[in-house]
């Protein structure tokens, strides 16, 4: 039974990450507040999906809290997993949309200093022009591709 609720807690996850990026906001702040909001739970759903592949390999899943954890658990047991091995590859791939991803969630935890406006009409937690466009524009593409390899996987599990 543990594979279905690791599945069920990745299709979550993704579900949750859908619905986050297609949220409007009303403000600044919230606009912020979503994307931080929408990147935790891509990350959310990354880590889910790593724990469904240790699953489906025999292991726990609460057991696995990255890609690393996965890669020395199953190398442990001497176990040999095309998606881990598929995970592994999109993590190590500087020009995928997972590294775009990383470097964005960075940059947006640790963000540099911003300059003052010279628009003195803007307030900066009210004004949101253009943002959500922004937020769907930027992080759309990358849900899309988690979606992707989701799907890709959990038909991979269905065959196995």
């Amino acid at each position: 039974m543990r594979p279905v609720r690791a599945r069920r807690r990745v299709l979550e996850s993704l579900a949750k990450t859908k619905a986050l990026v297609m949220i409007q906001a009303d403000s600044r702040l919230q606009h912020h507040a979503l994307c931080e909001a929408v990147l935790n739970q891509i990350e959310a759903t990354w880590v889910a999906l790593i724990r469904q592949v240790g699953d489906a390999h025999g292991l726990k899943p609460e057991a696995i809290h990255s890609l690393s954890d996965l890669m020395e658990q199953l190398s442990s047991r001497q176990l040999v997993s095309l998606e881990a091995q598929k995970l592994h590859s999109l993590s190590t791939d500087r020009d995928s949309w997972l590294a775009s991803y990383w470097a964005h969630r960075a940059k947006v935890s640790c963000p540099d200093e911003v300059p003052e406006s010279t628009d003195s009409e803007l307030i900066p937690l009210t004004d949101k022009s253009g943002l959500d466009r922004l937020k769907n524009e930027r992080y759309a593409p990358w849900v899309e591709e988690l979606s992707d390899l989701v799907g890709d996987f959990q038909n991979r599990f269905d065959e196995s």
